[in-house]
């Protein structure tokens, strides 16, 4: 019953979305042209990178805001227009490519970097020009790429919402309060998540540079909330999957959790085949269940899991047992109460220092809601 309705409001969504759109390139109605990149990531060979391009108004700083302003801010990232067929420009090095955006606005390209990037620079630069349509002087924008340099230990993959941010994604209508009514300065983290990400990043030796990539199914409309949080929260910044929202097939709406966070996981662990990876997630939803699932289906590539405990006995009872299959299958996962424990962990399994354990727990302490 529900099938041919969602069918016949996506193409009535869609009809209206053209219908704007061609009043606006026919009359040049645009309000601000904007090329929105996305954290991209590489290898010596090979670059990924995607974006959207969208005619939204620019935001202001986010900080001091009301609740109501946040709605409105929160609002408007999702009725933002997307540019189907825009024309962009990439240029990294000697290297210079064209591409347009799909009927959602989203470009992605993959390439290979001439010259190859410097292998002790993890982070690249690649310049993005919008060609077409223009209003005014070209929109342009910078990604980042990030590339691991050969000596890094292990990639860490982790869940963001009820991982890193305090969302309460369980629950919906408290999920949508929390990212209604906040923005990137007001969204909380844990207690010690970005000292502990920072202790990863820095590996065994404290020294290196192990790449973070972060994997959600909140949809891309949030993308800049979300990173504006990281680097207002000082959590390491890296690469964020989200998904698209609408009532099609396959977005936000319509598809599921598990399939979209299995599906990254699986492309990150194929790009990158000579890189170990630790996995971190809550109990919350179906986080140890998509664990145990990387862990069968690539053996040998997981080094650790660490699962936050969110939830009440019973469903940890559940988690208790997937761990007890991954140990059998020789990789450890630590249900955690707090980050603090997910680091004592983490450096007995050789990931961090002992002495990344001590800033921490003084973070955890420092950041602790009163």
């Amino acid at each position: 019953m529900l099938a041919p309705l969602t069918h016949a409001l996506a193409r009535i969504e869609s009809v209206l979305d053209r219908a704007k759109l061609g009043v606006k390139w026919r009359f040049d109605l645009w309000e601000s042209l904007q090329v929105l990149p996305y954290h991209g990531y590489g290898r010596p060979d090979r670059f990924r990178l995607k974006g959207r391009v969208l005619d939204d108004k620019r935001t202001d700083s986010e900080a001091g805001l009301s609740w109501w302003d946040n709605v409105r801010l929160t609002l408007r990232r999702f009725e933002s227009d997307e540019i189907p067929g825009a024309h962009l420009r990439l240029a990294y090095g000697e290297t210079a490519l064209e591409t347009e955006t799909d009927e959602d606005g989203y470009f992605d390209v993959a390439f290979r970097p001439e010259p190859a990037p410097d292998a002790h620079e993890p982070w690249h630069d690649v310049r993005i020009t919008l060609l077409a349509p223009q209003d005014g002087p070209p929109a342009t924008a910078v990604a980042r790429v990030v590339v691991p340099p050969p000596d890094a230990e292990f990639g860490v993959i982790s869940d963001v919402d009820d991982t890193v941010i305090r969302t309460g994604a369980t629950n919906k209508l408290r999920f949508a309060r929390v990212v209604l009514l906040n923005n990137a300065t007001t969204r909380r983290v844990f207690p010690g998540v970005g000292a502990f990400y920072q202790a990863l990043q820095e590996g065994p030796d404290g020294e290196g540079f192990n790449p973070t990539f972060y994997v959600s199914s909140s949809p891309w409309n949030l993308y800049r909330q979300f990173m504006g949080t990281f680097a207002h929260r000082d959590v390491p910044e890296g690469p964020l999957f989200l998904k698209d929202f609408g009532i099609d097939p396959g977005k936000f709406i319509k598809s599921g959790h598990h399939a979209h966070k299995l599906d990254h996981i699986g492309r990150l662990l194929t790009f990158y085949r000579d890189l170990p990876f630790v996995l971190v997630g809550d109990s919350g939803q179906e986080d140890p269940e998509i664990y145990q699932q990387v862990v069968a289906r690539h053996p040998g590539r997981i080094r650790a899991v660490f699962v936050r405990d969110v939830t009440d006995p019973a469903r940890d009872r559940a988690v208790r047992l997937i761990a007890r299959d991954l140990a059998m299958r020789g990789v450890p996962m630590h249900l955690v109460s707090d980050t603090g424990e997910a680091a004592r962990a983490a450096a007995a399994l050789g990931l961090i220092t002992p002495e990344a354990v001590a800033r921490v727990d003084a973070a955890t302490a420092e950041e602790a809601e009163p």
